[in-house]
């Protein structure tokens, strides 16, 4: 598909640049003729250099220690029978509480025979003014001559 877009391409520019050729200024009447330049180009030479490739370092890589762990051995031992288990049992005791009751003595106690005393007793009673009320008084004015 490239190739072909390619040719398209440069027949168009050739047609295009042949029209321009022929038909200038001067009505086609021109001769043209090409010239081969030869250039030189200089080319890069690259030398080839050697690059020292670096060593692998040492590194201490560290190694699991390994430890004694102690595993569980049978060992015998003399277990009673029957076997005696403690029991946790809650018991609720209920407390009787006592009941109040009245309780009648005769106590003996001086009393006093009532002797009258006049006593004269004087109790301020406020009298309130009267506050004065203001009443509005309203007046009719009637504008027309039958009233």
């Amino acid at each position: 598909m490239n190739a072909l877009t390619y040719t398209v391409v440069l027949l168009c520019s050739m047609g295009v640049a042949w029209g321009s050729f022929e038909g200038g200024h001067g009505g086609g009447h021109e001769l043209s003729h090409t010239v081969e330049v030869t250039k030189h180009v200089p080319v890069p030479v690259y030398k080839h250099e050697t690059v020292p490739v670096p060593h692998a370092v040492p590194v201490p890589v560290p190694k699991p220690v390994a430890v004694p762990v102690p595993q569980p051995y049978p060992i015998h031992i003399n277990v009673p029978q029957p076997v005696a288990v403690p029991v946790i049992k809650t018991i609720t005791i209920p407390v009787e509480k006592p009941v109040p009751y009245k309780v009648e003595k005769e106590v003996p106690y001086h009393v006093e025979k009532p002797v009258p005393v006049p006593v004269e007793k004087h109790v301020p009673v406020k009298i309130t003014k009267p506050v004065p009320v203001k009443v509005p008084v309203y007046k009719v004015v009637y504008h027309h001559s039958k009233h």
